[in-house]
């Protein structure tokens, strides 16, 4: 059963290899791969499908790198040649609706997230390095009870760096609940306006 990814349908390798073999007019036909290279961690494999007179009907490229995902890291060859194998039965017309198939996809998604963390985590890395004075000093005074000093430092810094820095504990950022709860509190704000705000 295809995958619904964005509204589309996407065949798994596994389906469309299923399909290829159980359909009559594929009897004896074969699906052959070929490592292209292999050069520490990079995988270049082809797959090659052929009918019963072994004239090629489709072939499918792919690359892998050692390491790129979870499964890349124990079984970067085999992941390559799965895809080859996909791509070449896409090329067949077994591809469902989309070409790439399924697991391609949800590679592809699961990279793109990785990738959006890794930014957010830098930008916040990078927030924190250069104004871990100010980190320090609000950490500090939140955690004796200091405010005005804690507030003094959170309220000079400009916007942009507040949120880069206000990320909640589970998504990484540098204040524990406890801490935002006491920046984003009313108190913490009138010990540095005063009452009147």
């Amino acid at each position: 059963m295809p995958i619904k990814i964005h509204n589309k349908d996407y065949k798994t390798v596994v389906e469309r290899v299923n399909e290829f073999r159980n359909e009559d007019k594929y009897k004896h036909w074969s699906i052959e791969t070929e490592i292209l290279r292999f050069e520490g961690d990079d995988c270049i494999i082809k797959a090659v499908i052929m009918d019963d007179k072994q004239a090629i009907k489709a072939t499918g490229l792919a690359h892998e790198v050692q390491g790129s995902t979870n499964i890349n890291k124990t079984s970067h060859v085999e992941n390559c040649e799965t895809s080859a194998i996909g791509r070449a039965l896409a090329a067949l017309g077994l591809a469902g609706t989309e070409y790439a198939s399924g697991d391609e996809v949800g590679t592809a998604i699961i990279n793109q997230a990785v990738k959006d963390a890794l930014g957010k985590a830098k930008t916040l890395l990078d927030a924190v390095m250069q104004y871990h004075s100010s980190v320090m000093v609000i950490k500090e005074g939140v955690a004796i009870g200091e405010l005005s000093a804690a507030s003094e430092e959170w309220f000079t810094l400009d916007d942009e760096v507040k949120a880069k820095l206000w990320l909640s504990t589970t998504a990484g950022g540098c204040f524990s609940t406890k801490e935002r709860e006491a920046i984003a509190s009313t108190e913490f704000r009138q010990a540095y306006y005063g009452d009147g705000k």
